[in-house]
């Protein structure tokens, strides 16, 4: 029986012979996780023997089981080589996708599909992502690196360009051609791409056509644009203000932002207008009308008369004139000429500014008339009316008092023979609706310092300082205003009233030019007092000066200008020599279409020459503030269409050369891949070279209730069993699971120290098993050797 016994040890040593070897073997497996060989003694005894005196009848084994214990970490330079610190196994999936493997061997590779897979071909499963990198660990895919990005491709719509154009470049007004560097400045290229993906070479010619001067301060560049072969051209785009807002124009050639103008806007068609081409410049006007031409170049024949002969010759009350639609006409009497003594030369200039002080007189005050029905009109004041003689011509021209289309005229009552003598004719110049004589020009302003006085109570006007020196329209004299106590506006009203009594001095009998219209007022915002000639124009002229107490030591002098206006132009293409008017309609698209269009609204978009830029005399960039829009570009091939815009916003006008400051597009091809990195957390991320960054997966771990219950397989690979559990999932980090170092491997957790000290505790079993069979067959050999 003992022989028996043995043999069970000696199967025994063997087995445990065998599990050391096979660590000893595997100690370089990626990994391996050491076995361990766990043995039971048999007993054997029945209900009626007595235990105490039973023997064994040896040893079996019972299981080999794994060490999960944590291995050593190896580094290496594979990024997709993985390391588990800690708890858990990678979830595998075979080559046949049939089993569902685990495994510690993080030694990973891509195959053929770019899945990630170990060298048995199994490959490995994570959890999908979200945008945010969170995974769902119920949807698990197999990990898959794409070498180039999917769907990541973006047209290009828009084109950042920060350039510096040289302020000192030479202005070329030779016609551009792409193949002759002499007919552009500079040029800048890049890469634009469709949606696709697919890239196409971009080049900008840039033309200097302009330099900044006094009418024009502003320096203009020309952009020609060709994407590939093919010229792109740039789209409208209405002109913007510093303050970036768009600039709407009205008939007179005025600008003016959005904002101020909102509220008139209108969507009916109206004229194509360039800023560029708002240049005729033109000098308002006042309505006239021109009388007939006369054959006299004196008119002596005045002299001497009397006023019953005047009356004869129609000349008193020779014609009236009404002014803006006054309603109450002022009548012109030439009988004053015939006081002039027989000496005097009568001329046309002396019959016209006879008139015209009549005029003067006449509007300068208020006026009524009443009709035959005893309906009572009142005229208001006007001022500034003419009536000059034109010497080249031999024509009389009544004015009115002010410039532009809102001024009128009319002259009525022309007595025949006053008709005949003086060529005078009844007429009358309306009010313009459309831009024909161009706006009211501006009056003689003069502003005094501030005043010592305070003005905030009433204060005294006494012989020291009621003397005021006052020159208006070349009329000059010395008003004084009454002595006494005044509140600051009764004491303006005094000076108005004052200086507008003001008329000059003649000798002649004639009547004397006077002034009226004068406004005294106090300036709240200057603090100081402020005078307004009634006359506008540049013939207005304004002076005053006073005590030091009331601000007006040292006035300076004050002059009115005669306003300039711009007809807006249509602005014209040409095609083939043929010229196209071009209009806006009410979506802001152009066209050559004229159906719809009934005259100017008053406001309409201005826009800029197309492709061009605009710098001020300090190197900023005007327009366009918001880019240059181009238009469609349609690409061969039926690949698409680009619409891009160039945003110039960052580009500068300097003294030095021509630089690209910087330069971006928001368009991308796909991407390849040039990188992965994978987290302590699992997070699998890919970097392509379209910049993109993406997040692919998130690789899992899987535990075990029981990890010794997992039955091995090879490869350093496992399979669930009911001994070992369920798997649970789980993200590296959280509790329970260890966490991933990429770029390393766990190397197997066999100690060769302790391996060889099982290997000789082996080979002692197996010899003293041995030497027990040797013992007990001696003994059996004694035994029968005793028959003998």
């Amino acid at each position: 029986m003992s022989f028996y016994t043995s043999l069970t040890g000696l199967n025994a040593a063997t087995a445990m012979l065998g599990v050391t070897s096979n660590n000893i073997s595997n100690v370089g497996t990626t990994g391996f996780k050491r076995s361990r060989a766990d043995f039971g003694d048999i007993f054997a005894t029945s209900p009626l023997q007595k235990a105490s005196s039973t023997v064994g009848q040896g040893v079996s084994l019972k299981q080999v089981s794994q060490e999960f214990s944590q291995g050593n970490i190896s580094f290496s330079s594979n990024a997709l080589d993985l390391a588990v610190t800690g708890d858990g196994f990678f979830p595998m999936r075979s080559a046949d996708g049939l089993q569902e493997l685990f495994t510690r061997n993080g030694s990973f590779l891509l195959n053929e599909q770019f899945n990630v897979v170990n060298s048995s071909g199994q490959r490995l499963m994570a959890a999908t992502v979200d945008s945010t990198g969170s995974a769902n660990v119920n949807e698990r895919v197999v990990l898959t690196i794409p070498q180039k990005t999917s769907g990541d491709a973006k047209q290009t719509s828009l084109v950042s360009l920060g350039l510096n154009f040289p302020a000192d470049a030479g202005v070329i007004s030779e016609t551009f051609n792409r193949s002759n560097p002499a007919t552009y400045n500079k040029s800048t290229a890049f890469t634009v791409y469709d949606n696709g993906g697919n890239g196409y070479l971009a080049t900008i010619y840039y033309v200097k056509t302009a330099n900044a001067n006094q009418n024009v301060p502003f320096n203009k560049w020309q952009t020609h644009v060709f994407i590939g072969e093919d010229q792109v051209n740039a789209s409208l785009v209405q002109a913007t203000d510093a303050n970036n807002e768009k600039i709407y124009v009205n008939q007179y050639g005025q600008t003016a932002p959005y904002s101020q103008v909102k509220d008139e806007l209108t969507t009916a068609k109206t004229l194509l207008f360039s800023l560029d081409e708002l240049t005729a410049k033109k000098t308002s006007v006042a309505a006239e009308v021109t009388g007939n031409a006369v054959d006299e170049s004196s008119y002596d024949w005045i002299v001497g008369k009397t006023k019953s002969e005047l009356s004869t010759l129609l000349v008193t009350e020779a014609f009236s004139v009404d002014v803006d639609n006054s309603g109450v006409p002022v009548k012109v009497d030439l009988s004053k000429l015939a006081t002039l003594p027989s000496t005097t030369k009568i001329t046309g200039d002396m019959i016209a500014e006879e008139a015209t002080n009549q005029l003067i007189k006449g509007f300068g005050v208020a006026r009524t008339s009443t009709d035959a029905q005893g309906v009572v009109t009142r005229g208001a004041e006007r001022y500034g009316m003419k009536v000059i003689f034109d010497a080249v011509n031999k024509k009389f021209v009544v004015q009115s008092g002010t410039t532009g289309d809102s001024s009128s005229v009319l002259v009525s009552a022309v007595k025949t023979s006053a008709a005949t003598a003086l060529g005078l004719k009844a007429g009358e110049v309306p009010k313009e609706v459309k831009a024909t004589r161009g706006i009211v020009s501006t009056a003689a302003t003069a502003f005094g310092t501030t005043p010592t006085v305070n003005i905030s109570t009433n204060f005294n006007v006494d012989s020291t300082n009621n003397k005021f020196i006052v020159t208006v329209d070349g009329i000059k004299s010395t008003v004084y205003v009454d002595v006494g106590e005044y509140s600051l506006a009764e004491f303006s009203a005094a000076l108005q009233t004052k200086i507008n009594a003001m008329a000059e001095t003649r000798s002649d009998g004639l009547t004397p030019k006077e002034i009226n219209g004068v406004k005294v007022e106090f300036d709240q915002e200057k603090k100081c007092f402020k005078f307004t000639s009634g006359t506008t124009g540049a013939d207005s002229f304004i002076k005053i000066s006073g005590e030091p107490i009331w601000g007006l030591s040292a006035v300076e002098a004050g002059r009115g200008a005669t306003s300039t206006w711009i007809q807006p132009t249509q602005h014209v293409d040409y095609n083939n020599g043929t010229p196209q008017p071009k209009y806006i309609d009410g979506e802001g698209n152009e066209t050559t279409n004229s159906d719809g269009y009934v005259g100017l609204p008053a406001w309409s978009p201005v826009y800029l020459d197309k492709g061009e830029l605009t710098f001020d005399t300090g190197g900023n960039l005007v327009s366009p503030v918001e880019g240059t829009q181009l238009e469609t570009v349609y690409l061969a091939g039926g690949k698409g269409a680009l619409t891009i815009n160039i945003d110039y916003s960052a580009s500068t006008q300097y003294s030095s050369a021509f630089a690209v400051l910087s330069q971006s597009q928001d368009g991308a091809p796909e991407g390849d891949l040039v990188g992965v990195t994978i987290g302590n957390d699992g997070l699998v991320s890919a970097s392509f070279s379209n910049g993109s960054q993406k997040s692919l997966a998130k690789i899992l771990l899987v535990n075990f209730s029981s990890p010794v219950g997992l039955r091995q397989i090879g490869d350093s690979s496992f399979l669930a069993s009911a001994a070992s559990g369920k798997p649970i999932l789980g993200t590296p980090g959280s509790a329970g699971f260890g966490t991933l170092r990429a770029g390393a491997t766990e190397r197997a957790n066999v100690d060769l120290t302790q391996e060889l000290v099982d290997l000789i505790t082996a080979q002692r079993n197996f010899q003293a098993n041995a030497k027990a069979i040797e013992t007990s067959s001696t003994m059996t050999s004694a035994i029968i050797n005793l028959r003998s």
